[in-house]
């Protein structure tokens, strides 16, 4: 049958199909609703009215609000970058599928969550690829040793690619196909990296400057976000902002969660978004995925907790697999025993993690989660597992402590 190869025009079509799908599906959904879909670019002129200029130009007066702006990738301020993503030679987060054919040669600022599933594809691509991070650990985002996991297991598993941390990016310079990045590494010393194509996966960050805030009177809170509450509204009682736009997890199951909420109190009800039980997934090969608080979180909220973990070696379905790299991790308040966080490094955490998502979202315990009758072999049991394991650790320590 000969070496796979890669189709690349086939995958934009299918990308490009899936996008055009979903995209035709939400309108479909709206219209159905009755919900008028008006295209432009609004600003606002008061805290009651928005000008909309483009297609579907017109005043509008509303008695309520609810800003979704999102947010753009964040360029930071390197000599060249601007540059470089106007020619081409460097592209984002966003302008990334734009591309005609993969690089050989990719340089990528940025080794979050964004920058290491880039760097995997592209490396699976057949890149050479080079990640530069700013930080001292990369995809600082994640529970600590989940990422310690998963970045030994990239090394092991993925050659061409090579993982630098605390690098100061210097200057960017060259055309497309020939980009030369100078960086110094966390040593002092400078060197220059040749490549085809820059990436620069350095996050998001909100751009409300076209909006007119000022205008309607809603504040702003760090880094440009608008400042919301926990009802997700701002600081003029009517204007709420959702998604993006409004910073922390900047996830499209987050936004829509924030909609709701929005939607709700708009409507008299009380509702509130609770970043402590959100959730995601990042789609590395182990997949990385969280639900709720990871322990040193929970102790910075004043939670006195315990963790428990499992490496998935030990799993039957996982032994039968070929998918025994990773691990998942529990962690519940000691007093309560209420599960507040689930942390996964696995090739199906995204399907796993759907029951931890109930755990945390519903306050089960862990007497809850132990006594359930999980089958096997599934990966699952894993859960169940895990709050025994912690349970009898929590029992022996109130025993001893007496």
């Amino acid at each position: 049958l000969g070496s796979p190869r890669l189709d690349w025009a086939q995958l934009e079509r299918h990308r490009r199909g899936i996008l055009q799908t979903r995209g035709e599906m939400a309108l479909k959904t709206d219209q159905g609703m009755k919900i008028e879909v008006l295209e432009g670019f609004a600003r606002f002129l008061d805290e009651h009215t928005v000008e909309i200029s483009g297609k579907d130009a017109r005043t509008l007066r509303f008695g309520a609000c609810v800003i979704a702006t999102g947010a753009p990738a964040f360029v930071p301020p390197i000599p060249g970058a601007k540059e470089a993503l106007a020619t081409g030679a460097a592209v984002t987060s966003d302008t990334v599928w734009d591309l005609e054919t993969p690089p050989k040669r990719l340089c990528i600022i940025g080794a979050g969550a964004i920058g290491m599933e880039m760097a995997q594809m592209f490396h699976d691509f057949g890149a050479e690829v080079l990640v530069l991070e700013a930080l001292p650990r990369p995809v600082a985002e994640m529970e600590k040793e989940v990422a310690e996991q998963l970045m030994a297991a990239l090394r092991k598993n993925s050659p061409r690619l090579t993982v630098l941390t605390g690098v100061q990016t210097q200057e960017i310079s060259g055309s497309k196909g020939d980009l030369t990045v100078r960086y110094r590494d966390a040593e002092g010393q400078e060197h220059r990296h040749n490549a085809d194509l820059l990436l620069i996966a350095t996050g998001k960050r909100p751009d409300t400057s076209a909006l007119q805030l000022e205008r309607a009177g809603v504040k702003l809170g760090e880094r440009g976000a608008i400042s919301v509450d926990s009802r997700c509204q701002t600081n003029v009682p009517h204007i709420f902002a959702v998604g993006d736009v409004i910073g922390g997890y900047m996830l499209a199951h987050t936004a829509g969660q924030q909609g709701r909420v929005a939607a709700a109190n708009l409507l008299g009800e009380r509702a509130q978004y609770d970043a402590r039980k959100d959730s995601g997934v990042t789609f590395t090969r182990p997949q990385v995925a969280f639900v709720g608080l990871s322990g040193e979180q929970a102790k910075a909220a004043g939670l006195d907790v315990a963790e428990v973990k499992v490496p998935l070696s030990i799993d039957a379905k996982a032994m039968m697999t070929g998918e025994t790299e990773g691990l998942i991790k529990l962690v519940a308040d000691k007093k309560t025993h209420r599960i507040v966080g689930v942390h996964f490094l696995a090739d199906h955490a995204d399907t796993l993690v759907g029951e931890a998502v109930l755990m945390v979202s519903a306050e089960l315990s862990l007497e809850q989660v132990a006594s359930a009758i999980h089958p096997h072999p599934t990966q699952t049991e894993l859960f169940g597992e895990m709050a025994r394991r912690l349970l009898s650790r929590l029992r022996r320590s109130a025993r001893n402590s007496q």
